[in-house]
């Protein structure tokens, strides 16, 4: 039961429909201020050598890869859906950095490179749609080089705005999604357009544990956005507000506990 589950969510992601999705609700002009500061302050920390070679695993349309090229990095951006790799060649034509990302379709629970390939990984949102979330986390280690570094971004189920959300619709007995509460998270289950999709909220403690149990130490635990509640406003001022509250709260205080968003720079022993 549980390969089948795998499966359909993986014919869901093969699908453009949630990609592009996806697309209309992140790939705005405020979220893409608040990316460009949180990569311009993962790349100082990390301090990699200009040239340096990124696998961006779960590439989507390859906005990070983009990130990465334009800062001087050549990327290996990886996904196993063809079709979204379509729209990532577009993205990279577009910025005309295909000479910087090379394109490559890959599984994150099988991948086909050798053993410590790369020195540097980025998997940003990408384990939360991942059933098998401890393969893939097994992969990662492998294909990483010793002393190697891995960026992480992932959900937080035990931010401010997921408390709020579930005791609000608990109290109003209103949930569109089936959720199962597992060890590694709280994993909420959909019918969309394309199909059934899988969204972790990640038990971020659990997260880190098995991380370390995997061969992983924490070099930086961060807050991505606190709020992604935007999304759920159709006043261009709350919007507003809210992106702002992210943009100063990242810039300034970085406590990932309450944040939605959790970013973990993990090095392997």
């Amino acid at each position: 039961m549980e390969n089948l589950k795998a499966e359909e969510v993986k014919k869901t992601l093969q699908h453009d429909g949630i990609h592009l999705r996806w697309e209309s609700i992140y790939n705005t002009r405020k979220n893409e201020q608040f990316y460009e500061e949180a990569f311009d302050y993962i790349i100082k920390f990390i301090n990699p050598p200009s040239g340096s070679t990124f696998l961006d695993s779960g590439c989507g349309p390859c906005y990070h890869a983009i990130r990465l090229a334009k800062r001087g990095f050549h990327v290996c951006a990886v996904d196993f859906s063809e079709s979204v790799l379509e729209m990532a060649k577009s993205q990279i034509l577009s910025y005309e950095l295909q000479d910087s990302i090379r394109l490559q379709h890959e599984n994150i629970l099988s991948f086909t490179f050798e053993d410590q390939t790369f020195n540097y990984i980025l998997c940003w949102g990408v384990l939360m749609h991942i059933p098998d979330i401890e393969k893939a986390i097994s992969e990662l280690f492998r294909v990483l080089k010793t002393g190697g570094i891995l960026i992480v971004s992932e959900v937080n189920m035990n931010s401010l705005q997921s408390k709020l959300l579930r005791n609000l619709k608990s109290i109003l007995k209103y949930n569109t999604a089936k959720i199962i509460t597992k060890p590694a998270g709280l994993e909420y289950w959909e019918q969309t357009s394309a199909g059934e999709l899988m969204t972790r909220q990640a038990n971020i403690q659990w997260l880190i544990k098995t991380f370390e149990i995997n061969g992983f130490t924490i070099k930086k635990h961060l807050s991505g956005q606190f709020s992604e509640l935007y999304n759920r406003f159709s006043s261009g001022i709350i919007r507003n507000i809210i992106h702002i509250f992210n943009h100063l709260w990242f810039k300034y205080i970085k406590i990932p506990d309450y944040s939605f968003g959790n970013i973990i720079i993990f090095q392997k022993l």
